[in-house]
């Protein structure tokens, strides 16, 4: 079986993965968002996902580490490494103290904000294209950098707010909460560069109505994230 999901959490992502295990659904491969089920028995596995060091691969004592402690590495994808173990040998925890867990989520949280700011010298480029020759197709790139960016935003701003959860169990100081952008903006935004990519062939009586719903969501998106930042 073979299932399409998109994740930018990777806990929401390992709880999935676990839920499709209880099941009787083993996942055995991960290819660009398409994730590879074979049948098994209900729980066999607990799965977990680690943030490695090497880029689309691990290193030798990586996997030594893994073998020696009964953890299968099912396969990388980018710096994610997807590994499951037996449920019958206990709990699967990858990091059990507190500053391990801080470290890791430090290392997510700075690769969240480096694609970040990739996606922000694209968006520049893709808008001075867009401005120069006033493209319906650049126009929508544009519209779809931005969603992509404030996706990045929001889950960089989870990701520290983990941080701050775990540095307060620590410390047993309170630390502040980030906040997040309206998800009907990445909506709107996102909509809007469908709408002009393909312009040209959808009428206008059915292009009309969609940019009002395209503005609605923007103007729900916007007022949501004022309300959220007083």
């Amino acid at each position: 079986m073979i299932k399409f999901k998109l994740y930018f959490d990777k806990d929401k992502e390992t709880q999935w993965l676990n839920e499709m295990s209880q099941k009787g659904w083993a996942m055995t491969g991960f290819f660009a968002g398409f994730y590879r089920f074979e049948p098994c028995e209900k729980g066999k596995y607990t799965y977990q996902i680690d943030f490695g060091n090497e880029f689309f691969s691990v290193s030798d004592d990586y996997r030594e580490f893994m073998s020696d402690s009964d953890i299968e590495i099912i396969q990388s994808w980018g710096f994610w490494v997807f590994l499951r173990k037996l449920s019958s040998e206990g709990e699967f925890q990858l990091y059990t103290d507190v500053d391990s867990q801080i470290e890791h989520y430090k290392k997510i949280r700075n690769m969240f904000k480096a694609v970040t700011v990739i996606e922000l010298i694209c968006l520049f480029i893709e808008l001075f294209s867009a401005s120069m020759t006033n493209s319906p197709l650049l126009w929508s790139f544009v519209f779809l950098i931005l969603a992509i960016i404030i996706a990045f935003f929001n889950i960089t701003n989870r990701t520290n707010d983990i941080i701050h959860e775990l540095t307060e169990r620590k410390t047993g100081i309170e630390e502040p909460r980030s906040k997040s952008i309206s998800i009907f903006l990445i909506i709107g935004l996102l909509l809007n560069s469908c709408v002009l990519m393909m312009k040209d062939s959808i009428p206008s009586y059915i292009v009309c109505p969609i940019q009002i719903l395209v503005i609605a969501l923007m103007l729900i998106g916007v007022y949501q994230t004022a309300r959220k930042r007083r």
